[in-house]
């Protein structure tokens, strides 16, 4: 019996050990399977009333975005300020999308494509293509109905095998930029769509218009006597906490907010050492005498400066400071330094001076192909030009691969420097030594080109010069010290009380950020800072941060101080501010109190210690009077008291008012209903467009968790 009690007591563990097991297996299983479901729930960046926004498909929008802004500026590389621009219009833009779908599925709204297509290339293209910048004349400035038809024809090719790899890459980069702008015609036209329909619904009628007009043609000029609620000693008025509670929670809708966060922050700059100085100047010392001898400068500059040579020439006027000087003054072969200039030592070396136009016009019929095929081409061309005197515009016009043919190979003024940037050397020293008016072949960076200069500008003095210059900055020595020493303070001190009292005694300036937006991306006045913000909206209050670093050599440590997530400002918040209208409420009161009314508003304003004043040509469209401000209440009741007589003391914003109506003026204008309608329903119009989205907006269920990844 003892052992039958043993297995069975056995078989009970083994089948507790069994079924742990196949718990285990299952649930296992289960997580495994839903893993992915897990993982794109966590990768959703943005909730809009329920609809879901992955982070892939935000950020495909923002490089899309990028890449136009790129196309339209012709910048290669983009700022991080520019970058987060983008990022936040990205943002808003997909949430207006999202809402304007949702109103015009809604109201049965739609954008066919036919109505897309006339936005396009009907007889008035929409405002929005009309200011692509592809699509104007480079001459005007103004829209070119055939540049646009030449875009749109290119991009809708289906057989690219003509173009060279290059080239089919920059016309897929077009479709792209094509097809953001397409989206944003569609939106663009929905959202003018519901624009109408509210317009029409909360069109003015004649009742409102006579009323506007009304409020025009009489005005007033008035006597006051005013005694301002700052004249009464706030210590004779008390105010209890819950007068103020109970005006917060009449007023609660005034202090509706968008959450934010504080901190304080230390920032050190870390800034170059006499070390760092030192050995800045041992290097410049040890290249002086080959720079100053060597045949071939360029590779030395090159190798050495922070300044690439430029073979070319570049006007005087073009340089600042120490270098012009040197410019204008020194003989050619001279050279100077090492000179110590705005934190950068440096020398200098003239290579040659001419006296030549700054700029030059040149027109241009450029071939991409550089190969045996292009220079065929170019030389066919120029045989076209010399020997059977072709025009130039058409030829240009009809071969030219840029968008330089639409203007018959126009490619404007451009300097020596801009152009060496650019084209290169060769093509630089064709177009500043040619003739004008004569034909020359030439090789760029870009291809094959004809040129023919048009226009050249007055000759100046120019100058080709090399300059060997080192900035001095921090060396990693020197942000080693800094860091090291912030660092040793923020693992001592990991609270908020403690870091910025160790901060502080430490030397360190130790500063407040009160109101910091999740949108943000700097902390303080510091730039860059958007890790530090992603910090302080992960983190709990009193938090200390590690140390975060920027492009400006800047070291931040942040600590959050408070965290402000409600729909509403806090009580505490305010409470000094609705003490200070239950204060003047009270002042009013007492001022009235002890009123003491006279015959006129002279001897009122004497016996009851007023200052006095006149108000002129005031009617009821009247925002802000002069001297008084903004009173709407003593705005109404002298617009409608009678001429004459002095009125009762009157409590306004800023303080109690008696009044005298002088003189009044009415206008002989005729009324004319629908002039007056026009124009307040344009006035209508302008408010709807931002407030009907913003109502919307208000009212939807937005839940922002972009915080979490970038």
């Amino acid at each position: 019996m003892a052992t039958l009690q043993k297995i069975r007591k056995q078989s009970i563990l083994l089948l507790i050990v069994v079924g742990l097991a196949m718990f285990a297996f299952i649930i296992g299983d289960f997580l495994t399977s839903g893993s992915s479901l897990f993982q794109q729930s966590q990768e959703n960046i943005v909730h809009i009333n329920g609809d879901k926004l992955n982070y892939r498909e935000y950020e495909t929008r923002i490089q899309e975005m990028e890449d136009v802004y790129k196309m339209q500026t012709g910048q290669t590389t983009l700022s991080e300020e520019i970058v987060n621009q983008i990022r936040e219009s990205v943002y808003e833009t997909i949430v207006r999308e999202r809402l304007l779908d949702e109103q015009a599925a809604a109201l049965g709204v739609t954008v066919t494509d036919k109505e897309l297509f006339d936005m396009v290339n009907g007889e008035n293209p929409h405002y929005i293509v009309q200011q692509m910048p592809f699509f104007q004349n480079p001459e005007t400035g103004q829209f070119d109905r055939a540049q646009m038809m030449n875009f749109l024809r290119t991009i809708q090719l289906d057989d690219l095998s003509m173009y060279s790899a290059d080239a089919q890459v920059q016309i897929q980069q077009m479709k792209n930029y094509w097809l953001f702008w397409e989206n944003n015609l569609r939106y663009a036209r929905l959202d003018e769509k519901i624009n109408n329909l509210l317009d029409k619904a909360v069109s003015s009628n004649q009742i409102e218009a006579q009323a506007s007009f009304d409020a025009r043609q009489r005005s007033v000029d008035f006597a006051y006597a005013f005694k301002s609620y700052a004249s009464v000693p706030d210590s004779a008025f008390k105010v209890s906490k819950a007068e103020a509670k109970k005006l917060y929670n009449d007023k609660i809708e005034q202090f509706r907010q968008e959450p934010y966060r504080a901190a304080r922050y230390v920032v050190v700059d870390v800034l170059p050492t006499q070390d760092d100085n030192d050995a800045v100047k041992k290097e410049i010392d040890r290249l002086a005498e080959n720079f100053a001898a060597t045949a071939d400068y360029e590779a030395l500059v090159n190798a050495h400066s922070e300044i690439p040579f430029e073979n070319c020439y570049i006007a005087n006027t073009a340089y600042a400071g120490v270098v012009r000087d040197f410019a204008e003054t020194a003989a050619v072969g001279a050279v100077e330094g090492p000179i110590f200039d705005n934190n950068i030592w440096m020398m200098l070396r003239k290579i040659d001076e001419v006296t030549k136009p700054d700029s030059v016009k040149v027109s241009q019929i450029y071939i991409r192909n550089t190969g045996e095929e292009g220079e065929r081409r170019i030389d066919s061309l120029m045989n076209e030009l010399v020997r059977r005197r072709a025009d130039f515009e058409e030829l240009a016009k009809n071969f030219s691969e840029d968008q330089t043919a639409v203007n018959g190979g126009d490619m404007g003024w451009f300097r020596e420097m801009d152009a060496y940037r650019g084209m290169g050397a060769e093509f630089v020293n064709t177009c500043f030594n040619a003739k004008k008016g004569q034909y020359y072949s030439v090789k760029s960076n870009y291809g094959l080109h004809i040129i023919k200069v048009t226009d050249m500008s007055k000759p100046v003095k120019k100058t080709k010069l090399a300059q060997l210059a080192m900035s001095v900055t921090p060396t990693s020595r020197t942000f080693s010290t800094e860091y090291n020493k912030l660092n040793q303070l923020v693992a001592k001190n990991q609270t908020l009380e403690a870091f910025v009292k160790a901060a502080q005694e430490a030397g360190y300036f130790v500063q407040s950020a009160p109101n910091i937006r999740q949108s943000d991306n700097v902390i303080g006045n510091v730039p860059s800072m958007r890790q530090a913000v992603r910090f302080v909206y992960n983190n709990k209050v009193g938090a200390v941060s590690s140390i975060f670093e920027n492009s400006n050599n800047q070291y931040v440590v942040v600590a959050v101080s408070e965290i402000n997530d409600g729909e509403y400002r806090s009580f505490e918040s305010v409470q000094d501010q609705l003490v200070r209208e239950i204060v003047n409420q009270k002042k009013a009161a007492a001022i009235l109190k002890d009123f003491q009314p006279a015959a006129t508003l002279a001897e009122t304003a004497a016996q009851n210690a007023m200052r006095a004043d006149t108000a002129r040509l005031v009617s009821f469209s009247t925002r802000r009077m002069v001297g008084i401000g903004d009173e709407p209440a003593l705005l109404s009741a002298v617009m409608t008291a009678p001429q004459g007589e002095v009125s009762a003391p009157l409590a306004g914003k800023n303080g109690v008012y008696v009044f005298e109506v002088l003189s009044e003026v009415n206008a002989e204008n005729e009324f004319n209903v629908t002039d007056e309608k026009y124009a307040l329903d344009a006035d209508k119009s302008y408010r709807l467009m931002y407030q009907a989205y913003q109502a919307v907006r208000d009212e939807a269920d937005i839940k922002d968790s972009r915080i979490r990844f970038y």
